[in-house]
């Protein structure tokens, strides 16, 4: 795999916080692609996958990894919290860590042999 996966999943990134309206979260790439592969990472750890050079990731994940991303950044500043109230506005959150539940539940870990 080569790292145009990288600049399409950034390209992709970008996109989905423009349509939500927080075009300021995409003004520097490396914070992006610092994001994206901490998705990366999670995906990985709990997916039991051994990453390689050529393979970081399993290709069917990658719609998946970007979209771990977008949550992780539209919870910026709300880390750590289950929900939040403010000015009559209520927010809750499936889990109080980086990434929802229901996004790591699409993530089928795979068996090791011993």
């Amino acid at each position: 795999m080569d790292n145009s996966y990288k600049t399409r999943m950034i390209a992709s990134l970008k996109r989905k916080l423009k349509s939500r309206g927080l075009e300021h979260l995409t003004k520097n790439d490396n914070d992006l692609l610092d994001e994206i592969n901490d998705a990366i990472f999670a995906v990985n750890e709990r997916r039991r996958f051994d990453a390689t050079p050529e393979m970081p990731f399993e290709p069917k994940y990658e719609s998946l990894i970007v979209k771990l991303a977008f949550a992780s950044m539209t919870k910026y500043g709300a880390e750590g919290e289950s929900s939040h109230s403010e000015n009559g506005i209520s927010r809750e959150y499936d889990n109080a860590g980086e990434y929802p539940e229901a996004l790591l539940s699409r993530i089928v870990p795979l068996a090791k042999a011993r």
